[in-house]
C-alpha cells in the first residue's frame, strides 16, 4: 500500500505506543530522495541507525562491517581506504570514482573517503545502497553507494550527549554534542567534537615501536527555519590527524630472501624508518536549502572539501636501510576549490499518481601530488625520484526520477541520468643522484660525494624532467527501471533494472616502474577506460509475525564491461633493470565481468526481550571474457620487451572479496534490572570466506576464511549507559588482503586483534 508522508508518521507513532514492545521499531529510509517505510521501499537497503552506532561501540566506520552482511569497509590510517558491497569495491587511493561512492552529509568523498571513513561520532544514521546508483546521486557509481548523515541541530529544546571508551590495546575514544536552538522553532546550532586515539595491535619489531593512530575532529551545524516552507542548513567538519603511525603488517614468503621469519598472527611490521602520517588537515562545508513552492519543493545543495597532508614511509620492509618515500599533497585549498552543487526540483501531478523529479549536478576536484622516493644503489649511492603529480576533474549531470503510483499498491519508478566526465592529468618527473651518498637507519641520508641532477631515465629518451600529461572527456548515459508491488505487509516485490558506470583514469606510479596496460601499451600514464554494468535484481522484503519480524531477501545480476581490476604481477623495473614484483599495481580494463548471487536479511523479536538478527551474502564474480596479467613463471621471459605476461581470465576470479558474509546477533534484555536501567548481553558473530586476487595464479594472496566473535554487556536507559566490550573475542588473525611487499615479503590487512573497553554515555 503507497504511504504518504502523513501516513508514515502516523505508522511509526503506532508502534511507539503501548504495543511498541512487542512490535519492531519502523524504519525511515531516503535511498530514493524521499521518506519512505524500510519494508516498502523498492530498494536493497541497510540503514544503520545512531543507536546501533553507539551500541555496538563502533569507533570508525570499518567496523560497520560486521553489522550487516555483503558490506566491507577498510580503513588503514588515511590509506588503503575503501567500501565493498556485494563482493566488488575498491580499496586503495586512485583517480577514478570508486564502485561504492561514500557520501557524507550529501557530499561526494570522492578519493578523500578516509575523512567520512575515520571518524564515527554525533552520527545520525548510515544507508547502504545496494547495487547501481545511476540517477539519484552525485556520481553514477556501478556497485552501490554508503550514505552517511551526521545529526542535525533540535529547533525545539537543548540536548545532546557526551560518550567515554577506554580500551585495550591501549587507547580512548571521547566525543560528545550538545544542540541548542538560539531562536526556538526558528534557529538552532549543534557543535559536536571528538578526540580518538588508539593502538593498531601492530609492532615494529625493527624499530621498537608499538603502531598508534587518532585524530581530533569537531563539527558545527546551524540550522534555521524561518518560515514552515524554508529550511537552511549550515555545516562545518574539521579533521586532524598528527603523528599518526602507517606501519604495515608483513607476512615472510622467502625466508632465503628475508631477514626476519614472520608470520601474519606476529602482527608484526619490520621497517627501519618511520611510517607516519605527519599531518592532516580536513576542512568540510556545507549548504543545503529546502523551499517548499506551493505543490512545487526546490532542494539546493554546495560542499566543499579541502585537505592537506605529509607522509614518510619506509618501503623496503627489511631492517637494512634501502628505500623511504615522501609524500604531501593538497585536495583542493592552494590548487582548487573543490565545490559540488546540486539542484533538484520535484513535485506530484495527477493526484500524487505521478511523483517526478529533475536535477542538474557539477563537481570539480582538483589535487597535487608531491612524491619523493629514496632509493639506495647498494655501495653506490641513494637515487631520489621526484614526482609533481597534478590532476583536475569536473563532473557534470542533468538527470530525471519518476514514480508513476500505477494502482495504491503498484509502481513504477524510471530514472535517466546523463554524466559528463573531464580530467586533466599529468606527471613530472626528475631524478638526482647522489654518488656516495648512504642511508642511516631511520631513512636519514649522508651528505653525498657529488650530487648529479635529472638523471632519471625518460620513457621516451629524452632527459628529465620527464613531462606525461592527459586530458580526457567521457559521456555516458545510466538510469533505473523498478516495477514494485505491495501485495500485502508480508510481501513487497520489487525488480529493477539498472546501469551504473564509472569514468576511467591514469594510472599513478611512484616507483619509475611504468607498468603499461592494453588499452596505452607505449606506457604515458598508463590510461585505463570507464567501467560500465547492467544490473538486474529480483527482491522482496515485509513484516510479519504481527510486527514482530521484519525481513529482506534479493537476487542480482550484473554483468560488468571494461571492468577495472587491480593486479599483482611481475614486472620490468626501468630504474634498476630488474625484473620484480611491481610495488604499484596498475589497473588494467578486462573486457567483461559477471557478478551473480543472493542475500537475505532477517530481523525478529523472538520474545519481547529477546531479539535475533542475522544477514548472509553469496557473491560470486568471475571474469568471463578477455585477458589479465599475471604473474606466470611459464610465460615468455618478463623484460624490456615484454612488460608482464598476460592469461586468459575467462571463469577466474574476479575480486579481491570473499564470496560469502554472514551475520548472526542476538541480544537478551532483563528489564529494569538495576537504578531504573536494563541489564543486557549481546553478541555478534562474523563470518567472512575465503579471499583470491586476480591474476595471482600462484595462490601467492590467497587467504583463508574466518570467524570473529564480539560480545557486549552492560546497563542502559533512556538518558545513561555503561557498557564493557570484547572485540575479536577468540583474536582471529584474520586476513582481510594481501599485497607484494617485496621478492620476500607480502604485506598484509589484517582484522583488529581481540581488544577489551569500557563505554559510559550520558544523553540530555
Amino acid at each position: 500500500m503507497r504511504r504518504t508522508p502523513l501516513a508514515i508518521a502516523v505508522a511509526v507513532a503506532t508502534l511507539h505506543s503501548g504495543f511498541a514492545a512487542a512490535q519492531l521499531e519502523e524504519v525511515i529510509v531516503t535511498a530514493q530522495k524521499k521518506d519512505e517505510l524500510l519494508s516498502e521501499a523498492p530498494v536493497a537497503v541497510n540503514v544503520i541507525g545512531a543507536r546501533q552506532i553507539e551500541e555496538f561501540s563502533v569507533f570508525q566506520a570499518d567496523e560497520l562491517g560486521k553489522l550487516t552482511a555483503g558490506l566491507d569497509i577498510r580503513f588503514e590510517g588515511d590509506t588503503n581506504t575503501g567500501v565493498g558491497l556485494r563482493g566488488v569495491g575498491t580499496f586503495s587511493q586512485q583517480a577514478a570514482p570508486a564502485r561504492v561512492g561514500t557520501y557524507l552529509d550529501d557530499y561526494y568523498m570522492a578519493s578523500q573517503a578516509a575523512t567520512a571513513l575515520g571518524g564515527m561520532y554525533d552520527m545520525d544514521s548510515v544507508q547502504i545502497l545496494r547495487g547501481p546508483q545511476g540517477t539519484l546521486y552525485g556520481q553514477p557509481s556501478p556497485t552501490g553507494a554508503m550514505i552517511m548523515k551526521t545529526a542535525d541541530p533540535d529547533l525545539t529544546q537543548v540536548n545532546g550527549y557526551v560518550q567515554g571508551s577506554v580500551v585495550d590495546p591501549s587507547g580512548y575514544n571521547l566525543q560528545g554534542a550538545v544542540s541548542v536552538p538560539i531562536i526556538k522553532d526558528k534557529l538552532a546550532i549543534r557543535i559536536a567534537a571528538l578526540t580518538d586515539k588508539r593502538e593498531s595491535g601492530i609492532e615494529n619489531i625493527v624499530r621498537n615501536e608499538t603502531d598508534e593512530r587518532g585524530r581530533d575532529a569537531f563539527r558545527i551545524k546551524l540550522l534555521w527555519e524561518p518560515t514552515d516552507d524554508l529550511s537552511m542548513l549550515f555545516g562545518y567538519h574539521r579533521v586532524e590527524t598528527d603523528d599518526s603511525d602507517l606501519h604495515r603488517i608483513v607476512e615472510t614468503i622467502d625466508s632465503d630472501l628475508a631477514n626476519y621469519n614472520v608470520q601474519a598472527d606476529d602482527r608484526y611490521a619490520i621497517g627501519d624508518a618511520p611510517s607516519v602520517m605527519n599531518e592532516k588537515e580536513d576542512d568540510f562545508y556545507t549548504f543545503k536549502l529546502d523551499w517548499a513552492l506551493g505543490d512545487i519543493d526546490v532542494s539546493w545543495f554546495t560542499g566543499l572539501l579541502t585537505s592537506e597532508y605529509d607522509t614518510r614511509n619506509d618501503n623496503d620492509n627489511t631492517d637494512i636501510p634501502s628505500v623511504v618515500l615522501y609524500n604531501a599533497g593538497t585536495y583542493g585549498g592552494s590548487v582548487n576549490d573543490n565545490f559540488q552543487h546540486e539542484l533538484r526540483i520535484s513535485s506530484a501531478a495527477f493526484d500524487d499518481r505521478w511523483e517526478w523529479t529533475v536535477g542538474a549536478y557539477y563537481s570539480d576536484a582538483a589535487a597535487q601530488t608531491d612524491v619523493r622516493v629514496d632509493q639506495v644503489i647498494e655501495g653506490v649511492g641513494v637515487f631520489q625520484i621526484f614526482l609533481d603529480i597534478p590532476t583536475a576533474t569536473t563532473t557534470s549531470a542533468i538527470f530525471t526520477h519518476n514514480t508513476f503510483n500505477l494502482t495504491d499498491d503498484t509502481s513504477l519508478t524510471v530514472g535517466l541520468r546523463y554524466n559528463e566526465f573531464e580530467s586533466e592529468s599529468a606527471n613530472i618527473i626528475d631524478g638526482d643522484f647522489l654518488l656516495g651518498a648512504v642511508m642511516e637507519p631511520g631513512g636519514e641520508l649522508t651528505d653525498p660525494t657529488v650530487a648529479i641532477p635529472s638523471v632519471f631515465p625518460c620513457p621516451d629518451g629524452s632527459a628529465s624532467p620527464c613531462f606525461i600529461g592527459d586530458q580526457d572527456k567521457q559521456e555516458e548515459w545510466t538510469g533505473t527501471i523498478k516495477l514494485a508491488h505491495q501485495f500485502s505487509d508480508a510481501l513487497n516485490m520489487y525488480g529493477t533494472l539498472d546501469r551504473g558506470y564509472r569514468p576511467g583514469a591514469p594510472n599513478f606510479d611512484t616507483t619509475g616502474i611504468f607498468q603499461a596496460t592494453p588499452e596505452d601499451p607505449d606506457s604515458d600514464l598508463n590510461n585505463y577506460t570507464g567501467e560500465s554494468v547492467e544490473s538486474f535484481e529480483l527482491g522482496m522484503k515485509g513484516n510479519f509475525l504481527d510486527g514482530r519480524a521484519r525481513y529482506s531477501a534479493a537476487f542480482f545480476y550484473s554483468l560488468y564491461e571494461d571492468y577495472q581490476v587491480q593486479v599483482g604481477f611481475e614486472a620490468y623495473n626501468v630504474t634498476s633493470g630488474d625484473v620484480e614484483i611491481a610495488g604499484n599495481r596498475p589497473y588494467v580494463n578486462v573486457d567483461e565481468a559477471e557478478q551473480l548471487g543472493l542475500e537475505g536479511e532477517l530481523k525478529m523479536l523472538i520474545t519481547d526481550n529477546w531479539s535475533l538478527f542475522a544477514s548472509a551474502t553469496y557473491a560470486k564474480v568471475e571474469f568471463t571474457d578477455g585477458e589479465v596479467p599475471c604473474t606466470d613463471p611459464n610465460g615468455p621471459p618478463v623484460d624490456a620487451g615484454n612488460r608482464f605476461n598476460t592469461c586468459d581470465a575467462s571463469g577466474e576470479q574476479a575480486s579481491e572479496q570473499p564470496e560469502f558474509f554472514g551475520t548472526l546477533q542476538s541480544e537478551y534484555v532483563f528489564p529494569q534490572l538495576l537504578f531504573g536501567a536494563d541489564a543486557y548481553l549481546s553478541g555478534l558473530v562474523v563470518y567472512r570466506g575465503k579471499t583470491e586476487v586476480p591474476g595471482d595464479i600462484e595462490a601467492r594472496f590467497e587467504a583463508d576464511s574466518f570467524t570473529t566473535l564480539d560480545l557486549y554487556t552492560g546497563l542502559r536507559s533512556d538518558t545513561w549507559s555503561v557498557q564493557v566490550f570484547g572485540k575479536n573475542m577468540t583474536d582471529e588473525d584474520g586476513v582481510l588482503a594481501k599485497r607484494a611487499a617485496s621478492d620476500a615479503y607480502n604485506e598484509l590487512t589484517l582484522t583488529p586483534p581481540r581488544t577489551y573497553g569500557v563505554t559510559a554515555s550520558y544523553r540530555f
